[in-house]
């Protein structure tokens, strides 16, 4: 079981989103796909109904993350430094009297307390004033990362130019007015509430669709797989273990028994069985929408690919990471979209939804004690008069 989780980690890792991706722009245009696949029921399935709330304080933490977020940062040029303060300091460090590679810097925030630099530097600036300059006579550590300058005396020159410090607004009407489209405290709670309500929903509806969409690919049955998409799949799969290998600088070999896989058998059993479920799944998606008529229009294209624009993806950094072109994940994500949409409103919504698997065992149950009952009444009637008749009968 393990292993096969890894490589269906892996094909998830590079197929994308849901694994619903296409060859091209239309995928399986070319199949009909009745002859691959028979999709099981995917109307009228059981939902439970959505309940969801939002306490008081969930809008309460929120508004704070929002004040905070308003938050400004204020140079504070006088008093003394404290632990946990952020400073602005120039510093210049130097090894027998000269200077190195990464020793001086201006301008530069730390955090007392961060252990950002060596033990002593940090230390040594607290309870310093504002503006002074203070002489840090230091040492590398032994281990230090950089060899040049470990087990090395150093001698820091530390200017502190400022302390900055996070000024957070007062929240109240005017904060409202100015940070919102309504102008109370009290409206502006609301609004948050209901927010948060709908975000509430929101998750708990996609979650809802992606138990109907487990439930239909389960109950739908493969007739056979188009071979040509399922080596297109094992394909790319086998590539992105190779990317990874690369990467890390190993042998594939080596990558392949750091996931628990044994031989180059079982890797190539384990790919075909993460290409076949990613291509189950497309022909369901696919065959729903054709059965359905199921379209994206092109504002909702539009959409998306301004928002994969925005995130700063250009068609290679995109591909790298999602192992995709941008059209194929247009198209399946849309589809998948519209699929989800079609399954959630032609559901049936129930108080609590039956355990069909319970119910599949109680059958089973129930058939096998029929099953008993029958083969105890023939072995009870073993001595009766029809049994005599019988050869090896009573009356032989």
């Amino acid at each position: 079981m393990k292993k096969k989780a890894v490589a269906l980690a892996l094909a998830v890792c590079l197929l994308g989103t849901m694994g619903l991706t296409g060859c091209g722009s239309k995928p399986y245009s070319n199949y009909d796909l009745s002859e691959y696949v028979k999709v099981g029921q995917y109307k009228g399935l059981e939902m439970e109904a959505i309940k969801v709330s939002v306490s008081d304080e969930e809008v309460d933490a929120q508004v704070e993350t929002n004040v905070e977020n308003t938050k400004t940062t204020e140079k504070k040029k006088e008093g003394k430094v404290a632990k946990k303060d952020k400073v602005n300091i120039d510093y210049e460090g130097k090894i027998n009297g000269k200077t190195f590679d990464g020793g001086s810097a201006e301008g530069y925030d730390l955090t007392i307390g961060s252990g950002s630099f060596i033990d002593g530097f940090e230390d040594g600036l607290i309870g310093k004033k504002v503006g002074s300059t203070q002489e840090l006579k230091l040492k590398f550590p032994d281990d230090y990362q950089e060899e040049d300058v470990a087990g090395k005396d150093v001698v820091f020159t530390v200017k502190i130019n400022y302390i900055s410090e996070d000024v957070i607004p007062e929240y109240n009407d005017a904060w409202v007015a100015k940070n919102s489209d309504v102008k109370t405290v009290s409206d502006y709670e609301k609004l948050i509430k209901d927010q948060l309500l709908e975000d509430k929903e929101e998750e708990a509806k996609n979650t809802k669709i992606s138990e109907l969409w487990s439930e239909v690919t389960e109950n739908s049955e493969v007739l056979k797989y188009p071979e040509e998409e399922v080596n297109t799949y094992i394909e790319e799969i086998e590539n992105q273990y190779q990317t990874m290998a690369d990467s890390y600088g190993l042998e594939l070999k080596d990558l392949w028994e750091q996931y628990g896989i044994e031989s180059e058998e079982d890797y190539d059993a384990q790919n075909k069985e993460a290409a076949q479920a990613y291509v189950k799944e497309q022909m369901i998606l696919y065959s729903i929408a054709e059965q359905e008529d199921l379209s994206y229009s092109k504002d909702e294209e539009e959409e998306l690919r301004d928002a994969i624009d925005k995130a700063g993806y250009t068609e290679e950094t995109f591909k790298q990471n999602y192992g995709q072109d941008i059209d194929s994940y247009v198209e399946a994500a849309l589809t998948f979209q519209k699929v989800g949409e079609f399954l959630f409103d032609n559901a049936k919504t129930v108080e609590k939804k039956t355990d069909k698997s319970k119910d599949k065992e109680e059958s089973k149950e129930s058939t096998e004690k029929t099953d008993t009952e029958k083969t105890n009444s023939k072995d009870d009637g073993s001595d009766d008069a029809t049994s005599n008749d019988e050869a090896g009968g009573a009356d032989a």
